[in-house]
């Protein structure tokens, strides 16, 4: 196995576990709780790229499908794609994946921070459609779309601008430094 490889596999393993970690930490806000998942997603990307980034969240999620309470609130098993906020768990790979499509290189993190943005919006879309669809489909009640974005993501905009924004600086000058140490290597 090359050392690349190598170093990319342990990254995604530690953003990993950094995920379970703070996934645990949660203020409950409605339906939703608030976590710093958005700034682990942003964080992730921007540290290992597109493709490692994402692996690392799929393999959070994994673990915690398989039953490892590594989820939000120690939550654990299939279940959770069972409750209605399964799309936010889908949400958060595809937006660690947008984050890092182009990792910043010396500082300039604007592209990461918009490609960042572009994740949360497909994210909150994702969650949205899947609140929706949880009320309607699974419960058989009625959930129009302005309440359930009053509930899902209108609290929520304000502090995940600012978690993102904080996962793409630090995972820009980890990257940077990362590379300046000779760790890492920028393809």
């Amino acid at each position: 196995m090359d050392k690349r490889k190598f170093h990319s596999m342990v990254g995604a393993a530690f953003m990993a576990a950094v995920m379970a970690v703070l996934s645990q930490f949660t203020i409950p806000v409605g339906a939703v709780s608030m976590t710093l998942q958005t700034f682990v997603c942003a964080l992730a990307g921007g540290l290992l790229g597109s493709r490692w980034g994402a692996v690392s969240i799929l393999v959070w999620l994994l673990l915690g499908i398989l039953g490892v309470p590594v989820l939000t609130m120690g939550k654990a098993g299939p279940g959770i794609f069972m409750s209605p906020v399964g799309g936010y768990y889908i949400g958060f790979i595809i937006m660690a994946w947008l984050s890092g499509v182009r990792p910043a290189v010396n500082d300039r993190f604007i592209r990461q921070f918009l490609l960042a943005l572009a994740g949360l919006l497909v994210c909150y879309t994702l969650g949205t459609i899947w609140f929706i669809g949880y009320f309607s489909f699974g419960l058989g009640k009625e959930m129009p779309l302005w309440m359930a974005l009053t509930m899902t993501v209108f609290p929520f905009v304000v502090f995940d601008l600012i978690k993102v924004s904080a996962g793409v600086f630090c995972g820009a000058r980890i990257r940077n430094a990362l590379v300046q140490a000779g760790l890492l290597s920028i393809k």
